[in-house]
């Protein structure tokens, strides 16, 4: 069984870990050109962004998506 997290569980606390850093979500949305509705909900668990989505909001908070080998 695989120890690491969905990307969209990773995201929630990286962007929670941002706003209490005082990056707004709307600060995020703006850098990212992800809705600030797309954040919210994935911040709540409604849905998963795709990959392409989930690596913008990661570029505008500081973190970089990477895939590593097994």
């Amino acid at each position: 069984m695989s120890k690491t997290k969905p990307i969209a569980d990773q995201l929630r606390v990286l962007i929670a870990q941002a706003e209490r850093k005082g990056i707004t979500r709307y600060r995020i949305s703006q850098l990212s050109g992800v809705t600030e509705g797309q954040l919210a909900r994935i911040v709540h668990g409604d849905g998963a962004p795709r990959l392409d989505t989930a690596a913008r909001i990661a570029d505008a908070i500081g973190y970089q998506l990477k895939f590593v080998s097994k």
